[in-house]
C-alpha cells in the first residue's frame, strides 16, 4: 500500500504528517479522530525526533504541567533518531534509576556516576551499574 500522500503542497509523506502535527488542522484530526491525548504525545514525540527538532521538542515537554509521558519517552526518541547528547538533556528530571543507565547509554559517564555517588546509600545499585560499566571496581 502506498503511504499517504499527507496534505496538499506539504511535500513528502513524512513531511507532510509531521507538519500536521504543528497545526490546527492536526489539532482537529486529533479530535475527529479521538486519538488519546497520551497516544498524540506519542506520535508527536516520535514525529519530532525524526524531523530532528530537538528544540521544538524540548518546549514541547515542557508545555505541560505535566505531560502524559515521561522524560524517559522523549529521551528515548532522541536516541532511537541518533542524538544521546540531546536524550541526555532529560536525565535531570529523570529519577537516579532511570537517569543513571539512560547516561550511560549516551556515554555520559561522569554525570552517571556523580549522580549514583549522590544516591548510593538509597541505591547502592547504582554506583555498582556505573562501575560495571566503566570497568572499575567501586
Amino acid at each position: 500500500m502506498p503511504p499517504h500522500p499527507g496534505p496538499a503542497g506539504a511535500g513528502t509523506a513524512g513531511q507532510g504528517r509531521c507538519r500536521c502535527l504543528q497545526t490546527q488542522a492536526g489539532r482537529r484530526l486529533r479530535l475527529e479522530l479521538r486519538v488519546p491525548e497520551r497516544r498524540w504525545w506519542r506520535i508527536k514525540v516520535r514525529g519530532l525526533a525524526q524531523l530532528r527538532d530537538w528544540p521544538a521538542l524540548w518546549l514541547f515537554y515542557n508545555s505541560a504541567r505535566r505531560p502524559p509521558l515521561s522524560a524517559a519517552a522523549f529521551a528515548e526518541a532522541a536516541i532511537a533518531n541518533g542524538a544521546p547528547a540531546e536524550a541526555a538533556r532529560y536525565a535531570p528530571r529523570m529519577p537516579p534509576a532511570e537517569a543513571v543507565p539512560l547516561l550511560l547509554q549516551c556515554g555520559e559517564a561522569s554525570a552517571a556516576r556523580a549522580i549514583a555517588l549522590a544516591n548510593k546509600d538509597k541505591n547502592p545499585e547504582l554506583l555498582r551499574r556505573v562501575s560495571a560499566h566503566l570497568g572499575a571496581a567501586p
